[in-house]
C-alpha cells in the first residue's frame, strides 16, 4: 500500500512546503488585523456608495483595479480577515509558480535550487506591505498573475501539442494582461519571461547562432502581445490623472535634463544592493529586533518551528532522492552552464523588475516603499539560492537556508505585530472618541494625533470619523466628507494659528471643504492615557503632548461635540469588538457630562470607576472630577486630588489655568475661590 511519501511528486511536496512555511510567515496574528492606512478610505467609500464606486477611485490611474475589487468586496464586505487571507493564498500560489517555473527550467536534478527559489520568494522579507491587505490586494494579485503567466509560458514553450500549447498561450496572455491592468511597473517580469524564452531556444544543439535568434523571435512572438498591448492602450488611449503613473511625464523628465539618467543609474545601483543584500538585513534589524520581549520570544517560537518543518521536508525530499546524491556528500548541482544560465536569468529579472520603477521616478527604500521589490525579489532570491546551491554539502546548504527562512519569518511576525499594535492603538482611540462625542456638527476640520499609528494622510482620520458620525448612503458623485482632517504638519500649524482660510481638496472621488477656522482638536498623548477633546478657551495639555498640539489647542472648538442623544453604533466589523469599559470610559463620560453642566453625575462615575479599581495613568484627567468637586464646594476631595498632581509643576499649572477658567463660568463658593487662588495658583 502506497503511503503519502509515495504518492506526492517532489513538485507536490515542494508546494506543500512553500504553503506551509508561508501560513507560518503570513498567519499567525491574521485575526488581530483591521484596516491600515489606505484601506480606511476605501472601506469608508464602500460604506457609503458600494462597490461601484472602486471605477471612480482606480479610474484616474489604474481601472483595471476595480474589476478586482469589485468582486472581492461582494465577497467579503467590510470583513478585514477575508482580505488577509485571499491575500495570503494569492502570495504562496505565486511563489508555487516561481517553484513550477524553476523545475520546468532545469528539471528534477535542480529540485532543490527551484524548491529554495520558490521559497524565499514566498517568504521574501523585503516586501512588507502583506498586512496592508484590502489595499495591497491589487499588488499581491497582480503578482500571482504575474507568476502564473510566466510559468505558462515555460509550459507553452515545452508543450509538443498545438492545441495545448494554444491554450497555454491564451492563457498566458490573459494573465499578462490581468497582471498589468493590476500594477503596470510589474511590466518588469517581461524581462523574465523573454530571458526564459531566450534561454530555452537557445540550449538547442546543432544550430547556427541566427537560427537560434529566429527561433527566439518566432516563440516570442505571441507574447508581445501582453506588454505591446498594454502599452498602446496605456499610451494612446488611457489617459492617466496622476503624474506618478503617467510614463510620458515620467520619461520627458530625462529628456529635460540628461543628469536625471545619472541619478537613475545610481538608483539602479543602490536597489540591486538593496533587493539582494538590505532586504534580509534591515528589515529583520528595524522590525524583528525592536519588538517587546514577549513578542520576540513568540516570533522566536515560529521561527523555530518553520526552520523545524523546513529542515524536515527536506530530509524527506532527500529520503525520495530526488537528485539522486545522498546527503552529505559533494553535492553542488550546477554546473558551468547552469551557473551561467542562472546568473543571466537572475540579473535579467532584478533590472527588468527595478527599471520600469526607476524610470517614473521611484525606487526601493526600505520599509516605507517595500511594494517596488516585488518583480525585482524573483531575480534576487534566483541568486541567493545559487549561491546555497554552490554550497559543498547538503547540510551546510539546509543550515543556510534554515537561517534564511528564520530571518523572514521574524521580520514578518515583526511587520505584523507592528501593524496589529497599530490596529489597536486606532480601534483603541475611536471607540473613546464614541464614548465621548454623540454627535461632531458637519463640517468641522479634525485634527486628531495619537501614539501607535503614523497619521501621515488626512483619510487615516476623517474615514473613521465619518464611518462612526457619518455613514449614511450618498447618490451624487463626488463623495461629499461631512467630517473633513488635516494631517497635523508645520503647514497645518500655520493655516490653523493664522486662520488660513478654507481648502477644497478632490481625490479619489472624496471631496472636502477644510476650514483652518472651524477645527476640533483630540489628542492621546500615550498608550494608556485617554483621548482628550482639547476646549480652545481652557486647554487642558500634558508635558508629552506634541509641541504642535500645543500650538494650535487655542483655536479647537469643542461646542462642535454635540452633547445630546446617545453614543453614536461603531460597526464592529470595522473597529472591532468594544474595549473593556476601564477608566477611559468613565473619563469620557464625566468629560462629556461637564461639557454638558451634569455636575453632579460626575463624582458618581469618579466613585464607580474607583470601586472597579480604575484609575487614571495621566493626572491631566482627574481634571473633570475636580472641577465637577469645585462647582459642588467639596474642599476637602479637591485637596485630596490636589495631591495627586502637585509634584507635576506643568501639570499644577493646568489645573491651575481650567479652576481658573471654571471661576469664569460657574459660581463657586468662596472656600474654593480662596483654595484655588492660595493654594493651586500660588
Amino acid at each position: 500500500m502506497q503511503t503519502l511519501k509515495d504518492k506526492l511528486t517532489p513538485f507536490w511536496f515542494g508546494s506543500l512546503l512553500i504553503v506551509i512555511i508561508a501560513g507560518i510567515a503570513y498567519l499567525p496574528l491574521v485575526n488581530h488585523l483591521g484596516y491600515l492606512n489606505d484601506d480606511w478610505y476605501l472601506m469608508y467609500d464602500m460604506q457609503v456608495k458600494g462597490p461601484g464606486f472602486f471605477n471612480a477611485i482606480f479610474g484616474i490611474d489604474r481601472p483595471g483595479r476595480a474589476l478586482a475589487m469589485i468582486p472581492l468586496f461582494s465577497l467579503f464586505g467590510f470583513n478585514p480577515l477575508w482580505y488577509h487571507l485571499s491575500a495570503f493564498l494569492f502570495r504562496a500560489f505565486g511563489g508555487v509558480f516561481v517553484f513550477w517555473t524553476m523545475r520546468m527550467l532545469w528539471g528534477e536534478r535542480r529540485n532543490f535550487f527551484a524548491l529554495i527559489t520558490g521559497l524565499l520568494f514566498t517568504v521574501y522579507p523585503g516586501f512588507l506591505s502583506m498586512p496592508n491587505a484590502i489595499d495591497y490586494q491589487s499588488h499581491i494579485l497582480g503578482l500571482f498573475l504575474a507568476t502564473l503567466s510566466v510559468a505558462l509560458t515555460v509550459k507553452a514553450v515545452l508543450t509538443v501539442s498545438r492545441t495545448q500549447k494554444t491554450l497555454l498561450i491564451a492563457g498566458s496572455i490573459l494573465a499578462g494582461w490581468g497582471y498589468l491592468s493590476q500594477m503596470e511597473y510589474f511590466i518588469g517580469i517581461e524581462a523574465l519571461r523573454f530571458g526564459v524564452i531566450m534561454l530555452l531556444m537557445w540550449r538547442a544543439s546543432g544550430e547556427t547562432f541566427k537560427e537560434k535568434a529566429q527561433k527566439i523571435a518566432r516563440t516570442s512572438l505571441p507574447f508581445l502581445l501582453i506588454a505591446a498591448g498594454f502599452l498602446v492602450w496605456r499610451l494612446f488611449f488611457f489617459e492617466s490623472e496622476r503624474k506618478a503613473t503617467d510614463v510620458g511625464v515620467q520619461v520627458s523628465q530625462f529628456f529635460a535634463s540628461p543628469v536625471t539618467g545619472l541619478w537613475w543609474l545610481n538608483y539602479l545601483i543602490q536597489d540591486f544592493f538593496t533587493v539582494t543584500l538590505a532586504a534580509w538585513t534591515l528589515p529583520v534589524y528595524q522590525l524583528a529586533f525592536t519588538m517587546r520581549l514577549k513578542d520576540m520570544a513568540t516570533a522566536i517560537g515560529w521561527s523555530a518551528l518553520a526552520v523545524v518543518v523546513l529542515l524536515y521536508a527536506l530530509r524527506w525530499v532527500e529520503g525520495k532522492a530526488a537528485d539522486g546524491i545522498p546527503a552529505g556528500e559533494t553535492e553542488s548541482s550546477s554546473d558551468t552552464g547552469m551557473m551561467r544560465e542562472t546568473l543571466f536569468i537572475s540579473f535579467l529579472s532584478m533590472a527588468g523588475g527595478l527599471i520600469p520603477v526607476i524610470l517614473v521616478n521611484r525606487h526601493v527604500t526600505l520599509p516605507d516603499y517595500s511594494r517596488y521589490t516585488l518583480i525585482a525579489s524573483i531575480g534576487a532570491v534566483m541568486l541567493l539560492a545559487l549561491l546555497v546551491e554552490g554550497l559543498a554539502r547538503r547540510s551546510t546548504q539546509t543550515t543556510v537556508v534554515g537561517l534564511l527562512v528564520a530571518v523572514a519569518i521574524l521580520t514578518h511576525y515583526g511587520n505584523t505585530i507592528r501593524s496589529v499594535y497599530e490596529t489597536e492603538a486606532t480601534r483603541n482611540f475611536w471607540w473613546q472618541v464614541a464614548w465621548r462625542a454623540p454627535q461632531i456638527e458637519e463640517g468641522v476640520t479634525l485634527i486628531a494625533l495619537y501614539p501607535g499609528s503614523p497619521l501621515s494622510e488626512d483619510y487615516f482620520i476623517w474615514s473613521p470619523a465619518n464611518f462612526i458620525y457619518y455613514p449614511e448612503k450618498q447618490s451624487n458623485d463626488p463623495v461629499v466628507v461631512k467630517l473633513p482632517a488635516a494631517v497635523l504638519d508645520g503647514n497645518t500649524v500655520t493655516q490653523i494659528t493664522t486662520n488660513g482660510g478654507v481648502e477644497t481638496p478632490l481625490r479619489r472621488g472624496n471631496y472636502l471643504e477644510r476650514d483652518f477656522g472651524n477645527v476640533l482638536v483630540m489628542v492621546q498623548s500615550s498608550s494608556d492615557s485617554c483621548v482628550r477633546f482639547i476646549d480652545g478657551r481652557s486647554p487642558e495639555l500634558n508635558s508629552y503632548d506634541d509641541g504642535r498640539i500645543v500650538m494650535v489647542a487655542p483655536y479647537s472648538r469643542l461646542d462642535s461635540v454635540t452633547t445630546d442623544g446617545e453614543a453614536p453604533v461603531v460597526t464592529e466589523e470595522v473597529f472591532g469588538t468594544e474595549p473593556e469599559r476601564g477608566w477611559c470610559y468613565y473619563y469620557q463620560q464625566a468629560d462629556l457630562a461637564r461639557q454638558r453642566g451634569d455636575w453632579e453625575s460626575i463624582p458618581v462615575l469618579l466613585n464607580e470607576a474607583l470601586d472597579k479599581g480604575y484609575y487614571p495613568n495621566d493626572g491631566l484627567e482627574w481634571m473633570p472630577f475636580m472641577q465637577a468637586y469645585a462647582v459642588q464646594g467639596d474642599v476637602e476631595e479637591i485637596k485630596s486630588m490636589l495631591k495627586l498632581v502637585a509634584a507635576d509643576k506643568y501639570l499644577r499649572l493646568q489645573v491651575c489655568n481650567s479652576m481658573k477658567s471654571l471661576m469664569t463660568s460657574e459660581t463657586l463658593d468662596g472656600d474654593v475661590t480662596a483654595l484655588i487662588e492660595k493654594n493651586i495658583c500660588k
